[in-house]
């Protein structure tokens, strides 16, 4: 019988012998012969030649894993390290290209990670240990970690017979930790217990001018990765794509490392590192590229699947690779001279490759989203490459909804609500982080009937043709995710300018009209703050992800200066007044957010008592008796509002409140105008609350927990009380129900 080390000793046969042992055990492995290679250079690539028939039976034991693996396979190698590399710095980059299955959500085609890495050889295996700076705290503690361990291969006669092998050390790539898991890609929190990994096969070698690079494609089982809520026993067969490059450590010629401004945060941050001997003082670097003026220009490489979708009758009218071009071209005229330039794919290049910088355009709609990832060197925050992600909903969203503004008069795509959870994978410690998630759901949300119409209305130029409106949008979708690579973040207020002054903002689609397909003028200002061409930082007004939660002028898809007095506000009051007046549904969540935003943050008073006036003109209590008698509804679509506005005030959700979702803060203008209409829907002063909205008032005022507060639970109390004498049938019912809510919200009232 076969023991596990007989298997390991067969290098990459013996995590596929275990297929096919009882039958053949390792016979397909054939490696006496002397390989045709020269031991050149640092990494040498040392082929491996298996029976007739083993690819096959291969193939079929690594399933859907083994798409693509031919007869010929060049995937079937080991690696030779020249002893003289062991101790020196190389980069380890690692990229999850693809998996399956797909319920891990949005993990492929995405970076893992840069790690700054050296070679020891030890008791049969080929060690990386984590080199970087990030970690050292003193001259005396400076941490090691072992990030991978493969198996020095000491059996080949071959190999051994070539000339200078006595220099080099020979390992299986196939082989090493591979410790794989799953992680919360909202909440970067890990899951366990860990992937089991039970194949795993190298292929695509490539030798690289400064390294090498190949693929490991690894297959075994998860465990409860498909749903959050499935139990530890529940496990499914899980295939990941991972591509792997070696390149030797270096830094670009000219380059300066620029630590991150103090405020406001305007870029990203590349890696945080500990200052030596200073009681843990963290210095953090901005990510970005060697730019400056007579570099050669860094090449954007576009999928050919573009190129195969530019010919779908669909999208023939439109030049969706021109204005992908675009999108990464346009940048060049925020830096005066030529930083990017773009061509298509040629055949064998993949996305994984890490010696290129792609624009993916996948054309499954399904993953309704647009992201971007960088690599960066831990030490010094160089961008050493990029990538893009674009989905075909894109484009698709781009045709049925943004080509027919300002008419609206095509229906919008149907778009999946944005996930809560995401699922990703992890590879011996990196993890995937895409520096921006652009989702199609964010921006349908924000094209309301209320907000197209008042979008419509902000446009002053001659309204382009729906191709030019496509070609357009997609071209910004492209420059904001390019934008990002380029170190840049979010700016959720160069809204405030019109036409927006920065592609870094989620731009409402009719106001793209108005900016054209150039970078703004905050764009302009920041990447030549970054990159060393200006000493003056961007003037404009900046705020980004962070102060989307507590700025309310920070906002996603608004516009104007004044975006809840010119943007909000009116699309709010038109919905609300055409649902009072009995046609229409009400405002929906973007709008009513949008508002009440301003009412739960807003550090103006008078701009709280407006969004307030906003929110509840019409609905409050006691409504007049002259507008009640000449609409006989209008009482009941009052209050059914009135409860919708106090729930998604105090009740309801967070998620469901968008992105500022504290209750308001107390004070001394808009307080009381609050507490006088939870007082008033709670005594029902007009006749028109029902027990349902007055219930939701006992329990925001449970909430509210002040002595004014309590004092108008108790009014409540004792007014219900003294009713229930004379009521019957399901009146009674639901004011005894009432009633004892009141009591037990009162009794006691505090909760300290």
């Amino acid at each position: 019988m076969t023991t596990r080390t007989q298997v390991r000793g067969c290098g990459l046969m013996g995590w596929v012998c275990a297929l096919w042992m009882v039958s053949s055990g390792c016979s397909d492995a054939v490696h006496p012969e002397v390989p045709q290679v020269t031991l050149e250079g640092p990494i040498v690539a040392i082929p491996r030649t298996l029976e007739p028939g083993s690819i096959e039976r291969l193939r079929s034991g690594l399933g859907s894993a083994a798409t693509g693996l031919q007869d010929d396979s060049p995937g079937t190698f080991y690696l030779a390290l020249r002893r003289s590399e062991l101790g020196k710095r190389w980069f380890m980059s690692v990229y999850l290209e693809q998996h399956t299955p797909e319920s891990l959500y949005g993990s492929s085609a995405t970076s893992l990670g840069v790690r700054v890495v050296s070679f020891q050889e030890q008791n049969g295996r080929l060690y990386a240990f984590d080199v970087d700076d990030t970690k050292v705290r003193s001259t005396l503690f400076k941490p090691e970690e072992i990030v991978e361990a493969w198996p020095v291969i000491e059996d080949h006669p071959g190999f051994s017979r070539l000339r200078g092998s006595d220099q080099y050390v020979l390992f299986d790539p196939a082989a090493g930790l591979d410790r794989v898991m799953g992680m919360d890609a909202f909440t970067r929190t890990f899951y366990g217990p860990p992937f089991s990994v039970e194949l795993a096969f190298a292929q695509r070698f490539r030798a690289l001018k400064d390294g090498v690079s190949f693929q490991k494609v690894i297959t075994g089982r998860a465990y409860g990765y498909a749903d959050f809520e499935a139990s530890p026993d529940e496990t499914f067969r899980v295939t990941a794509t991972v591509g792997v490059a070696l390149r030797r450590y270096q830094e670009g010629q000219g380059f300066t490392p620029m630590q991150t401004p103090p405020t406001p945060a305007y870029f990203y941050e590349s890696a945080s590192r500990i200052v030596p001997n200073t009681r843990s003082l963290v210095e953090t670097l901005v990510g970005k590229w060697n730019i400056r003026p007579g570099m050669k220009p860094i090449t954007w490489v576009i999928s050919d699947t573009l190129r195969t979708s530019q010919a779908d009758p669909r999208y023939l009218p439109y030049d969706i690779i021109g204005a992908v071009k675009k999108g990464v071209e346009s940048w060049n005229q925020a830096f005066g001279f030529t930083v990017f330039t773009v061509r298509m794919a040629e055949p064998g290049e993949s996305f994984g490759d890490d010696d290129k910088n792609f624009i993916l355009f996948d054309p499954d709609p399904s993953y309704e989203t647009a992201f971007a990832n960088w690599r960066t060197n831990p030490n010094t925050g160089e961008t050493l490459g990029a990538s893009v992600y674009l989905s075909s909903a894109w484009l698709d969203h781009a045709i049925e909804v943004i080509g027919s503004l300002p008419t609206g008069a095509a229906p919008a795509v149907a778009v999946r609500p944005r996930p809560e959870k995401a699922l990703q994978l992890s590879w011996n410690g990196m993890a995937p982080s895409h520096l921006c998630e652009l989702h199609l759901a964010d921006a349908a949300a924000s094209l309301s009937g209320p907000l197209r119409a008042q979008g419509s209305a902000l446009n002053e130029l001659p309204v382009p043709s729906p191709e030019e409106r496509v070609e357009r949008f997609f071209t910004v979708v492209v420059m904001h995710e390019v934008g990002h690579t380029l170190g840049l973040r979010h700016n959720f207020k160069g809204s405030f300018a019109k036409p927006s002054n920065s592609v870094m903002e989620y731009t409402f689609a009719p106001e793209q009209d108005l900016r054209g397909e150039a970078v703004g003028p905050y764009d302009v200002a920041a990447v030549r703050y970054l990159y060393g061409l200006s000493s003056s930082p961007p003037t404009e007004p900046f705020c980004t992800d962070e102060d989307s939660f507590t700025d309310p002028d920070c906002t996603r898809y608004d516009a104007t200066p004044a975006p809840l007095e010119l943007f909000y506000g009116p699309a709010y009051r038109q919905a609300l007044e055409a649902h009072l007046a009995g046609s229409g549904r009400g405002p929906d969540d973007a709008l009513l957010n949008g508002v009440l935003q301003y009412l739960r943050a807003s550090r103006l008073s008078a701009q709280r008592v407006r969004a307030w006036t906003l929110a509840m003109q019409g609905l409050e209590a006691p409504i007049a008796p002259e507008v009640l008698a000449a609409d006989p509804g209008y009482g009941a679509r009052a209050d059914a509002m009135t409860r919708v506005v106090f729930q998604r005030l105090y009740l309801d959700a967070s998620p469901l409140r968008g992105y500022v979702r504290n209750a308001p803060r107390t004070d001394t203008v808009v307080t009381p105008l609050i507490l006088a209409q939870l007082r008033a829907n709670l005594l029902d002063l007009d006749g028109v609350r029902t027990f349902a909205t007055r219930k939701v008032m006992v329990r925001i005022l449970k909430q509210v927990q002040t002595f004014e507060a309590y004092a108008i639970l108790r009014e409540g109390r004792l007014a219900v009380e003294a009713q229930l004498p004379g009521l019957s049938g399901r009146q009674l019912l639901e004011a005894e129900d009432l009633a004892a809510l009141l009591r037990q919200a009162t009794s006691p009232y505090f909760n300290n």
